[in-house]
């Protein structure tokens, strides 16, 4: 019996040996093969009504992220509709929102609006996300979502901290914390006008880290107005593969003043690498 289990033990050991040995070791992004590139050759010139979509955005995507959680992402899958619009200025919220409207019945609309602080020309913008009212996502309440969003002053970085209530599947709102790190660049073509973005997110639980999600965007900009803006993020710990895409389009016709698009929320059990194929169309 004794023997069984030394050898038993011994093949255990031979097998996560080679496991470990298999594991490939992550490489860096080929962008960065040379260590940081240089704030004044990669500065977006991103605008205000960029920084609040976009943080409009973040706060969107991580509710989708800790509903997933919260129940699954099987639950969870599904496309919901948004609009999003930003003026940029600072001190008005109310015009600097997004809605997300799910398709569920009894469902509330999911509204965010952001509050832009006074720029620092030196050190960059920060703004304010705040949920209004209570709303739903896939048949979840969601409640109380406030999240601090900054960006540095070449727009090439951008952080977030935030924190919301949403409903799990035993009924009781659970509280969840977010965490995101995500840069942006510009392509050394100059006829490539697009802004690209990649980082990481954190997901916590009651102050515990529980999920990761790799993130990744790409943004048209077209005669000084953004036409069109994807932003993926794909779980890499978590229960399972799970995708969350946001994909919007700007109305036509437009105010170059305004970041103004309508579009999608989509929840897909995609693993990360899965094409995407919103990226190619533009």
């Amino acid at each position: 019996m004794n023997n069984k289990l030394n050898m038993l033990t011994v093949a255990m050991v031979l097998g996560f040996t080679n496991i470990a040995v298999g594991v490939e070791t992550p490489n860096v992004p080929r962008l960065f093969a040379n260590g940081p590139i240089p704030m004044q050759m990669s500065a977006t010139n991103m605008s205000a009504t960029e920084r609040s979509a976009y943080a409009l955005f973040e706060a969107t995507m991580l509710v989708a992220e800790d509903v997933i959680h919260a129940t699954s992402c099987s639950a969870a899958v599904g496309k919901y509709t948004f609009n999003i619009l930003a003026n940029g200025a600072a001190g008005d919220p109310k015009n600097n929102v997004i809605k997300v409207v799910s398709t569920e019945k009894k469902t509330k609309t999911l509204v965010f609006r952001a509050n832009l602080n006074t720029q620092d020309e030196f050190r960059g913008q920060q703004l304010i996300v705040e949920q209004s009212g209570i709303g739903s996502l896939s048949g979840s309440e969601v409640s109380k979502f406030v999240g601090a969003i900054s960006f540095n002053s070449e727009g090439t970085q951008m952080t977030s901290k935030s924190s919301v209530g949403v409903q799990s599947i035993n009924g009781q709102a659970d509280t969840f914390q977010g965490e995101m790190a995500q840069n942006f660049y510009l392509a050394a073509n100059p006829n490539d006008t697009n802004i690209y973005g990649w980082g990481l997110q954190s997901i916590s639980k009651f102050d515990f880290p529980v999920e990761r999600y790799w993130l990744r965007s790409k943004s048209r900009r077209d005669n000084g107005v953004v036409e069109r803006t994807v932003f993926v993020k794909d779980r890499l710990a978590g229960a399972s593969p799970c995708r969350v895409l946001i994909d919007g389009s700007r109305p036509s016709p437009y105010n170059q003043n305004l970041f103004a698009q309508a579009g999608t929320l989509t929840i897909s059990a995609e693993t990360p690498n899965a094409p995407i194929p919103a990226f190619d169309l533009f």
